[in-house]
């Protein structure tokens, strides 16, 4: 999503930043280091709130900023497919990807397989957004839960309760993470 400030709207998203402090915290807890940020959009307000979180949480467990490892590759499995065998292709120096969105961890996933590494036990992989398919991908991805009905339900209750007042006002609803088995700590 891409906001125009400067058009008064109601405004009601999940808070991605925090989301995404807490799924970086979850790979932090487990022993990595050394984790890549894959699905990077420039621009997207999401994203850019994914990445903030997880540059908030290498900082908040004392990395230095330079350990924060980027990769804009946009949105979409084959996005997350392309991304993640360039990133194989150049370096190893990394234990886990932080997927910006599932079906991103879907094409992650696959080139983890291509490449004849496998998931957690050579890297650990997690995503965003809990889509239906996460707990089938191979191995189960452990992901963020945003619940897109209760968005609907919370600005639609926000818009009645006072129309006349909802127009610039920016509401954000909490996430959770659902732990399955694409994490476990780094390999020796």
């Amino acid at each position: 999503c891409i906001r125009d400030s400067d058009i008064p709207a109601l405004v009601v998203e999940f808070d991605n930043e925090a989301g995404a402090r807490a799924i970086t915290g979850h790979l932090l807890s487990a022993g990595h280091r050394r984790i890549v940020f894959l699905g990077g959009l420039p621009g997207n307000t999401a994203l850019d709130a994914r990445v903030a979180g997880y540059r908030a949480a290498l900082a908040e467990h004392g990395l230095p900023a330079e350990a924060a490892h980027v990769v804009d590759c946009g949105l979409g499995r084959a996005a997350g497919h392309r991304g993640m065998t360039e990133l194989l292709k150049a370096t190893r120096e990394f234990t886990a990807v932080f997927a910006g969105d599932d079906m991103v961890a879907a094409g992650a996933l696959r080139a983890i397989a291509d490449a004849g590494l496998r998931v957690p036990y050579d890297i650990s992989v997690v995503g965003y957004n809990d889509i239906p398919l996460a707990e089938d991908f191979n191995p189960p991805l452990t992901t963020v839960r945003t619940p897109a009905e209760e968005l609907g339900r919370a600005a639609v209750r926000i818009a009645l309760r006072d129309p006349d007042h909802t127009a610039g006002a920016h509401h954000l609803l909490g996430t959770h993470i659902v732990v399955r088995d694409s994490v476990q700590p780094p390999p020796n």
